[in-house]
């Protein structure tokens, strides 16, 4: 039993020997199975939830934490990594596979035991054990595969080029949302602004209309008049104040930051600079940038690679063989054998009861209908670039009939206080003329964040974001 044990143990090195130098590369898998999962964890006491700080953040900032915690993007990026593993993988059926097996069967003979009953007189019995050892290790390349193995690499590395397309496409579209998300928390934030000053005009017209009631140069409609547009502005406060924390919380969301930790915007507000190109360039870049379009063509060659692929699959296939085969029985004395085989095979399908044209023919179509996406999203992406652009130019020209507008509202403010301290004008006109100023001001901001959100929607049409 001994001597059994050990022949097994130099029968299982001698076949360690030569599939070892065979053996993939356990890296990555060790580097998957070593990484830890995430702790999924969600707050269960209020203080957790709270917040703490306020904290003053730059678009560029904001679009630069975005790209390395936004959950899309990093999904984006697997799907980039396991493209790239696919890829692997399609290359490798250009290289031989070699493979290995090992058997081992003990087995008590009833036929032998039932022979051995049946044996002649004086005959030794057979023994009825039987050991045997067998281990092979073969080598199998493809010679010809009529095109299938060519096809299936081009239809990975399409497939790569797709994924690092669509992580280009979800780059562009959190950036612009990233943008949105900023210029509504600039908004919000001046509109507070503005809404604050307002309800301090507001405040300061009370304050005159009664003192001039005291004076008895006024009356009680006036100060009615007053009180009634300070509730108004500080209603419009409260409105705006809300509105900015919701613009605080958003952004937050969209940067996937601490719940703790609140949001103002950094950047003044201010126009960008202006858009250069004319419509027609801008049009033809954006054709030229954009990865849907890349992506539509990408996957049309994809449809066409599979087509190869269908039909290749039914046609003639040749391999080549070698087997190195190794073979011992335990039971009995001695060492054990060694053989080999090698050889070549000749493959094809004769009939599949036309399933390979099938699948052929679906990808025909899955072409045809890539080539249909290629057609509509060039006329989407157009219409982006127009209609981003038409509203910039009329927000270029808002911004400058509004900042005049808001000039001209506070001289007639300065006027009608004049005026009503003279005791020609009424506090009626100097209610309206602080509505006015508010008004002209909150057009101001809205032609600006106008602008430098059609701007970025625009370098979001050109793929530039």
């Amino acid at each position: 039993m001994l001597k059994s044990a050990l022949r097994l143990v130099l029968f299982s090195s001698t076949i360690s020997s030569l599939i070892l130098p065979f053996a993939p590369n356990a890296l990555f898998a060790q580097q998957l199975s070593g990484r830890e999962d995430r702790v999924l964890v969600v707050p269960t006491n209020p203080s957790q939830v709270t917040l703490e700080r306020i904290q003053a953040v730059k678009l560029s900032e904001a679009i630069e934490l975005v790209g390395r915690t936004n959950p899309e993007l990093v999904q984006a990026r697997l799907a980039v990594e396991r493209a790239r593993a696919v890829l692997r993988e399609a290359e490798a059926a250009r290289l031989p596979t070699v493979s290995t097996s090992v058997e081992y069967n003990f087995n008590d003979s009833a036929t032998t035991r039932l022979g051995n009953i049946a044996r002649p007189p004086n005959t030794p019995p057979s023994s009825t054990i039987s050991q045997p050892l067998t281990g092979t290790v073969g080598i199998n390349y493809n010679l010809f595969n009529s095109g299938s193995v060519e096809a299936g690499v081009r239809v990975a590395e399409n497939n790569l080029r797709i994924a690092e397309a669509e992580l280009n496409r979800i780059t562009q579209i959190i950036r612009l949302r990233v943008a949105t998300a900023y210029y509504n928390l600039q908004n919000a934030d001046e509109t507070v602004r503005i809404r604050q000053k307002s309800v301090e005009n507001a405040e300061r017209s009370l304050k005159d209309a009664q003192a001039q009631e005291r004076a008895g140069t006024g009356t009680k409609f006036d100060v009615l008049q007053a009180e009634v547009s300070l509730a108004n502005a500080r209603q419009e406060l409260l409105t705006a104040r809300a509105n900015q924390a919701i613009a605080r919380r958003e952004i937050a969301r969209q940067l996937q930051y601490p719940e703790r930790v609140d949001f103002t915007a950094a950047d003044p507000v201010q126009p960008e600079a202006d858009w250069r190109l004319s419509l027609e360039e801008t049009i033809i870049l954006a054709l030229r940038n954009r990865s849907e379009l890349d992506i539509r063509k990408l996957e049309r060659e994809v449809a066409r690679d599979r087509t190869i692929i269908s039909l290749a699959n039914a046609g003639p296939q040749v391999s080549l063989f070698a087997n190195y085969d190794l073979i011992d029985n335990l039971s009995t004395p001695g060492g054990f054998a060694m053989g080999y085989r090698f050889g070549a095979r000749f493959q094809m399908t004769l009939f599949d009861g036309g399933a390979a044209s099938a699948r052929a023919d679906q990808n025909t179509i899955d072409k045809a209908i890539a080539e249909s996406r290629f057609a509509q999203d060039a006329n989407q992406i157009r219409f982006d670039v127009e209609q981003a652009f038409l509203t910039l130019q009329a927000r270029r020209q808002q911004i400058a009939t509004a900042t005049k507008a808001l000039e001209q509202a506070n001289e007639a403010l300065r006027l009608a206080r004049l005026r009503l301290s003279a005791g020609v004008g009424t506090q009626l006109e100097v209610i309206r003329a602080e509505e006015d100023v508010t008004r002209a001001d909150v057009n101001r901001l809205q032609a600006i964040i106008g602008f430098n959100q059609s701007l970025a929607d625009l370098q979001r049409a050109i793929n530039s974001l």
